[in-house]
């Protein structure tokens, strides 16, 4: 794991993942190791392409859905992770699962943001 992202409890979800500094907008903040690919969809792996999904235990595993994410999942290349705003040292780091996920099953949402669509798509 990065030394500046750690797990523990989520106010959003179970554990999450937070950052230990501040984070500037468009920083490449993690790039995950692709050890393990998979060609079909598997619970709690991250869609990183046609027919292709990634799972990486230190740190994407436990990245939390917000509708109002503070980062994206770039797949464009290496799966990586990118502030779209300005991340506060102390902060959960989350995505928009509905950015790479877009054939999953409806799950009720717990963002809690302004801006929550009260559901987000997850494979099962």
């Amino acid at each position: 794991m990065s030394n500046f992202l750690i797990k523990k409890k989520s106010s959003i979800h179970g554990i999450g993942i937070f950052t230990e500094k501040d984070i500037t907008k468009d920083t490449i903040f993690y790039e995950f190791p692709i050890e393990l690919i998979s060609n079909e969809p598997k619970a709690r792996w991250a869609h990183i392409g046609k027919n292709k999904w990634v799972s990486d235990e230190n740190v994407l595993n436990y990245i939390n859905h917000s509708c109002d994410s503070n980062s994206k999942l770039d797949i464009s290349d290496l799966p990586k992770l990118i502030a779209k705003r300005d991340i506060k040292s102390g902060e959960e780091i989350s995505v928009d699962y509905n950015e790479t996920e877009k054939n999953g099953k409806k799950v009720p949402c717990n963002c809690k943001t302004k801006k929550c669509r009260k559901y987000f798509l997850r494979i099962e």
